[in-house]
């Protein structure tokens, strides 16, 4: 059980991490936004992602 949660808050923090550091860096000019990305409909897929990898991590780290 223990190697379950630990697979599940590595593989949530890793399903987040890449919208964090896009947020980020997406504060400098060279770097496209993810509105910009995706567009404003398309916000749907990343944050769901990131929601999702979330959900998982705070399985997780339940009772850490």
């Amino acid at each position: 059980m223990v190697a379950a949660k630990r697979v599940l808050r590595v593989l949530g923090i890793a399903l987040a991490l890449p919208m964090f550091i896009w947020l980020a860096l997406g504060l400098l000019p060279s770097i496209p936004s993810i509105v910009d990305v995706f567009g404003v409909d398309g916000l749907k897929i990343p944050s769901s992602i990131v929601i999702g990898g979330l959900l998982l991590a705070a399985i997780g780290f339940e009772d850490f």
